[in-house]
């Protein structure tokens, strides 16, 4: 397995004089528990043995990828953790490193995993390394910047409940049917998605870097995937827009993963019904809550959310590193 070694002199009084080795390597499936310990070490001490189970169960099912799970150690002491997660669409999801307060020098625990992260993200081909960030966090945003992340949007969390109200829904004219998802309709599918893409304010930099196809694997691998929660929406033949949800069990909870109109057919009132067709599917399953994450630039579906209750849970700032080659390009 490979490593990188640091050495950095140690600044404890005691020890000034004497070299440290600093070590960062891919976790065994023994140093998991270890590795995701250290990660977790910012959560409040009650949640993190819940997160730490979680995510163990998460791994045992194949819905969270730790084969991109680092350790760091000093003279082969733990002292740091981070994660990278390379998905299907070539897109990797970060966790920054964390540093345990055992740590003699953090900066260098920092940096030789932020330099382990790059490499690791560059083997696996990924095109495009994302990041989310409390808006506060300057510490890690300078430590992102000094690896070629950028700022690209903020995103606001949202939800509301699901009541027995939304089962009513909006009554439907009959001017709108929907398709679910099918293997048969996946061209469909891309195609629609991509044309939701044109002109939208939704996180608009993801479209030089995913099609239509990257997103539906993309999508699927958020919370569990049912065919039956993905809908093209449509005005006789005339496809108008897309509804992905996913439910997280775990949570009690839907996903509304993906919403979007095409152009044509935007500024029409269309959003306003299909979002209330999508809430009564929502409620129909039972379950207790729908979220979504969208873009605090996206006006236009900020405003609509809010006319249907939902409420902001936490807001995020997003860091991209694009891969090494489209960089030089």
């Amino acid at each position: 397995m490979p490593v990188d070694k640091f050495s950095c002199g140690n600044r404890t009084q005691a020890n000034r004089n004497s070299v440290m080795t600093l070590t960062v390597s891919l976790v065994t499936p023994e140093q998991q528990i270890v590795a995701l310990r250290l990660l977790f070490a910012r959560f409040p001490i009650h949640e993190q043995p819940i997160r730490l189970t979680d995510a163990m169960q998460s791994a045992e099912r194949g819905s969270l990828n730790l084969d991109g799970l680092l350790i760091a150690r000093e003279n082969g002491q733990p002292v740091g953790a981070a994660l990278a997660m390379h998905q299907q669409d070539g897109i990797s999801l970060v966790w920054p490193p964390v540093t345990s307060c055992q740590a003699v020098d953090s900066q260098a625990v920092e940096q030789g995993l932020m330099v382990r992260i790059c490499d690791e993200i560059d083997l696996a081909g990924s095109q495009l390394a994302q990041v989310l960030l409390a808006p506060d966090d300057i510490s890690e945003i300078e430590l992102l910047e000094k690896h070629r992340f950028e700022h690209s949007a903020d995103i606001f969390f949202l939800a509301r409940p699901l009541t027995p109200d939304d089962l009513k829904g909006t009554p439907n004219d009959g001017t709108f049917e929907h398709d679910t998802f099918s293997q048969a309709r996946i061209d469909r599918y891309e195609s629609v998605i991509e044309r939701t893409y044109q002109g939208s304010l939704d996180c608009p930099f993801l479209n030089e870097f995913r099609n239509g196809r990257d997103a539906i694997v993309s999508h699927k691998l958020s919370g569990r995937f049912d065919p039956a929660g993905w809908r093209i929406y449509r005005i006789g033949e005339q496809d108008i827009g897309v509804m992905l949800m996913n439910e997280h069990p775990d949570q009690d909870a839907i996903e509304l993963v993906y919403f979007g109109i095409v152009p044509e057919f935007r500024g029409r009132g269309l959003g306003r019904r299909l979002l209330a067709d999508g809430l009564q599917a929502a409620a129909i399953t039972g379950r207790a809550l729908l979220f979504l994450a969208v873009d605090c630039g996206n006006i236009y579906a900020n405003a609509l959310y809010g006319e249907f209750g939902f409420e902001e849970l936490a807001r995020r700032r997003v860091m991209i590193r694009r891969s090494s080659r489209l960089a030089r390009e």
